[in-house]
C-alpha cells in the first residue's frame, strides 16, 4: 500500500490556509500576446472572409422552389408550398450541432465541382411527408425523439430526395452545369462528418408547408466547392444579361466575317441520260425561264434574292431586285 504523505488533518489545514489567504498561491502568468512585435496567430481559429450576398445563388434557390412545388405535390398527393431563405455562411461543426435528431442527412456530390454536400431533412418533415404519401392527414404529432427511420420511411424519403436533386440539377444549369448525385444517407452526425468542423459552408434553409404545418430541410454546400464559380454566384441578373449581350455582340462580329458562296441561276431543264449522251456541238437546251423573268441569286445553294443580269465594266454582274418571299414574308 502506498505511504500516506499527508494526514487528513494536514490536508484540511492546507485547504483552510489557501482559502483564507494565509498561504500564498503563485498565479499563472499570462502568455504575452506578442513577442518583439510579433503577434501570435492561432491557425485553428481561422475563418475565411466571405461575401454574404450571392444574388445568382438566391435566384437559383427561388427558381428551385417554384419548380419543385408542383412535382413534389404530385409525388405525395398534397398541395405543397416551398420557400427559401438567403444563404448563410457558417462553420460545418455549428451546422451539425444545430441539426435535430434523428435527421435524414443525405450526402451528395456536385461533379465537376469537388467536395461533398448534405441535404438534411428535419425529422418532423420526414414523418409528415411519409404520412402524406400514404394518405394520412397529419392531424396527430409524431414523437421523433429516439425514433429511427424504418426501411419503408427511408424508401419514401429517397424518392423525395431524388426529386429534389433532379430539380436542383435543372435550375443550376443556366448558372453552371453540375450534377447533384446521391451518395448515401446517414442519421448520425458522427458518420456525416464529411469535412473539417471548422470549414466554412453555405447553408440554405428551405421551408416546406404541408396541410398548414411547416418544417424545414437544409442544403449544406462547402464553400470550397462553390469557390471556383463564386463570381457567377455573386453576379446579379442584370450582370448576367449584360454578359449575355456582350457575348451576342462578339458572336455576331465573328458570324459577319464568315465567307459565303454566291451563285446566280439562269435557268434549269430536265433531260434524260440518253439525251445527254446524244448532245452535240450546236445543240440548244431550252431552259424553264423566259428572258424577261428575274434570275435566282443563291447563297450557299439556297435561293435568297431575285436578280437581273447585266455588265459591270467588262465583268458579268447581277443587280439585286429584291428578296425571295417565303410564306408571304421577305427573308
Amino acid at each position: 500500500m502506498a505511504e500516506q504523505i499527508l494526514s487528513q488533518n494536514e490536508v484540511d489545514a492546507l485547504l483552510k490556509g489557501v482559502s483564507g489567504g494565509e498561504i500564498k498561491v503563485s498565479e499563472k502568468k499570462a502568455e504575452p500576446e506578442s513577442v518583439d512585435g510579433v503577434e501570435k496567430y492561432d491557425f485553428t481559429s481561422h475563418t475565411r472572409v466571405v461575401r454574404a450576398r450571392m444574388p445568382a445563388f438566391e435566384m437559383v434557390n427561388e427558381k428551385f422552389c417554384r419548380q419543385t412545388r408542383s412535382s413534389a405535390s404530385t409525388l405525395i398527393n398534397k398541395v405543397i408550398d416551398i420557400t427559401s431563405e438567403p444563404p448563410q455562411m457558417m462553420k460545418f461543426g455549428d451546422f451539425l450541432k444545430n441539426l435535430p435528431l434523428p435527421s435524414s442527412m443525405n450526402i451528395f456530390q456536385m461533379p465537376p465541382l469537388r467536395g461533398n454536400g448534405i441535404l438534411a431533412l428535419d425529422p418532423n418533415l420526414v414523418f409528415q411527408i411519409v404520412g402524406s404519401y400514404f394518405g394520412g392527414d397529419n392531424r396527430f404529432a409524431t414523437r421523433v425523439e429516439g425514433k429511427d427511420f424504418t426501411p419503408l420511411e427511408q424508401m419514401v424519403i429517397k424518392k423525395v430526395v431524388d426529386l429534389i436533386f433532379a430539380e436542383f440539377t435543372k435550375v443550376w444549369k443556366p448558372v453552371y452545369p453540375v450534377q447533384f448525385e446521391y451518395l448515401r444517407t446517414e442519421t448520425n452526425p458522427q458518420f456525416a462528418n464529411i469535412m473539417n468542423p471548422t470549414e466554412v459552408v453555405s447553408l440554405v434553409t428551405f421551408a416546406m408547408e404541408i396541410d398548414g404545418k411547416t418544417n424545414n430541410f437544409y442544403l449544406c454546400i462547402p464553400y470550397y466547392t462553390i469557390e471556383p464559380i463564386k463570381e457567377k454566384l455573386y453576379g446579379t441578373q442584370a450582370e448576367l444579361i449584360e454578359t449575355s449581350s456582350e457575348w451576342v455582340v462578339r458572336l455576331k462580329n465573328h458570324v459577319m466575317g464568315i465567307e459565303l458562296g454566291i451563285t446566280c441561276v439562269v435557268g434549269s431543264a430536265e433531260i434524260s441520260v440518253s439525251e445527254v449522251m446524244g448532245l452535240q456541238v450546236g445543240d440548244v437546251i431550252e431552259l424553264d425561264r423566259k428572258v424577261t423573268e428575274p434570275l435566282d441569286v443563291c447563297i450557299e445553294c439556297v435561293p435568297k434574292f431575285h436578280g437581273k443580269p447585266g455588265l459591270a465594266g467588262k465583268n458579268y454582274a447581277v443587280e439585286i431586285l429584291g428578296a425571295v418571299k417565303r410564306g408571304g414574308k421577305n427573308d
